[in-house]
């Protein structure tokens, strides 16, 4: 019998021959993607990282809220140590005078230096005999303003900034016309804050202190201007109350110490730095929004005065100087903020907690029962 030879197809087929049989691993050769596989690849890929992004950008916000939280822990121990050292709470300010004059003009986070890691710097501050030190220009030792110190790397003590004084999130400038700034601020507590027009201070309603113009010593009470502690409802005031732990009647845990601020929501870009812009004076000065400028009477992230800001409560009322908007807790966390209480923990406070149960958490010593928040 004639055996008929097996013949293969060259453009259909490859495979392998033997001497004894024929493989049976045929294939066809493989050709190249089509327009259409290629377009189903990269919206795959393109669903994917959208998939991901979302996560990603919700674990790195996790991560600077984490930093965030830790830089208020570290703000309590440093004023529990500066407690325990001297006796009282760091003050802002000192001796019932505006801040503006009252020596040496620096504000509580200046204070607490040397107890957070930070006794190099505070050191270099000639408390003792500032005609001794140098000046930068336009300041004198008259002035008793150790912020316009020449420090040993020729900078000015104000224009030096510190890792704790800033949240991560917090995307305002670092420094604003040679000051450093701050994400932090010090509370007043349940204070009555006036604005520079009457028609933009409706919060005022709230305040635990000052709520009618018609209160005795309401000058004193209006941002907290006076080192008298019945008439600051806070931790900290304007004119430097001198506070101990005694003085926190509603307890420890239930008080707020310190909580976040913004900067750039307390500034007027076109004032000078010596009038309109003192408020953003960061934390080196004692009349600044990263010393005792931030009242609960203004809700939580109210960014009414804020650069470019996209939410705004009342479009009249845009200017910094309307300080019932502008001296509030604010943050670039989504829906709320953090705050240290003063038994050191921090507690993350949503901006839509009720406004009387914020004013008790404002209030140190107003003996009332607070809410669920």
């Amino acid at each position: 019998m004639t055996k008929t030879p097996i013949r293969f197809a060259r453009s259909t087929l490859r495979c392998r021959v033997s001497r004894s049989r024929v493989s049976h691993n045929c294939r066809a050769p493989r050709g190249a993607f089509t327009l259409i596989e290629l377009l189903v690849v990269i919206a795959i890929i393109a669903m994917l990282i959208s998939l991901l992004l979302p996560a990603v950008q919700q674990a790195r916000e996790s991560a600077r809220k984490s930093q965030c939280k830790n830089n208020l822990k570290q703000f309590g121990l440093a004023l529990h140590n500066y407690h325990e050292t001297y006796g009282y709470f760091a003050p802002s300010g000192l001796n019932n005078a505006h801040p503006n004059t009252q020596l040496p003009c620096i504000g509580w986070q200046v204070r607490i230096l040397p107890f957070m890691d930070q006794a190099a710097l505070y050191t270099q501050l000639n408390f003792g005999d500032p005609a001794t030190s140098t000046w930068e220009a336009g300041a004198s030792p008259a002035t008793g303003d150790l912020t316009h110190q020449i420090l040993s790397d020729g900078q000015p003590a104000r224009a030096h900034q510190v890792p704790f004084a800033r949240c991560p999130t917090d995307t305002s400038p670092e420094m604003f016309r040679g000051w450093a700034q701050a994400s932090y601020g010090g509370s007043i507590g349940s204070q009555r804050t006036d604005s520079s027009s009457t028609a933009c201070q409706p919060y005022n309603v709230f305040a635990e202190l000052g709520s009618s113009s018609t209160d005795a010593q309401v000058s004193a009470i209006v941002f907290g201007r006076s080192n008298n502690a019945a008439l600051v409802s806070g931790m900290f005031s304007y004119y430097g109350v001198m506070l101990t732990t005694q003085d926190v009647l509603d307890g420890t845990s239930n008080t707020i110490f310190v909580g976040e601020t913004l900067a750039n929501c307390s500034w007027n870009p076109a004032g000078s730095d010596v009038s309109t812009n003192h408020h953003r004076r960061g934390w080196w000065h004692g009349n600044s929004n990263g010393a005792a400028q931030c009242s609960t009477v203004t809700p939580i992230n109210d960014f009414t005065t804020c650069d470019n800001s996209t939410r705004i409560t009342n479009a009249a009322c845009t200017d910094p100087v309307n300080y019932n908007y502008s001296w509030g807790f604010k943050s670039m966390h989504a829906g709320g903020a953090q705050f240290l209480m003063v038994d050191g923990g921090v507690k993350y406070i949503s901006e839509n907690i009720d406004q009387q149960t914020y004013q008790r958490l404002g209030g140190r010593a107003d003996g009332k029962t607070l809410g669920e928040f």
